[in-house]
């Protein structure tokens, strides 16, 4: 993924990161994420804390999305419909895409619009 951010928002899309649970299993706070993102590189993007969503904290956590430890969302401003999702994590039955088949997924829907 981070190899590929600046092409992702060159197709005209953003990368909000959800930091559902910290790598202690301590809660999913926006500095926890943007200490992620940082040890990962990342240099691109808002990020938020499942742990501190408002009015129901772990929204995301507790979401269909949410198959062991994260998930890719494409929304188009347009019609703010999710168009698009994958899962990554360790338990079976996630897709584990890489920032390149996460590009090619954007540019797909960009194209589309």
């Amino acid at each position: 993924m981070v190899a590929v951010e600046s092409d992702i928002i060159a197709a005209g899309a953003q990368i909000i990161w959800v930091l559902e649970q910290g790598p202690q299993f301590q809660d999913g706070t926006a500095t926890e994420c943007f200490a992620l993102m940082e040890e990962l590189g990342a240099t691109q993007g808002w990020c938020v804390g499942d742990d501190q969503t408002k009015p129901d904290a772990d929204v995301w956590d507790e979401s269909e999305f949410s198959v062991g430890r994260g998930f890719d969302l494409i929304v188009p401003r347009s019609t703010m419909e999710i168009v698009f999702s994958s899962s990554h994590g360790t338990p079976m039955g996630n897709d584990n895409l890489s920032g390149e088949e996460i590009l090619a997924e954007v540019q797909r829907v960009a194209g589309d619009l």
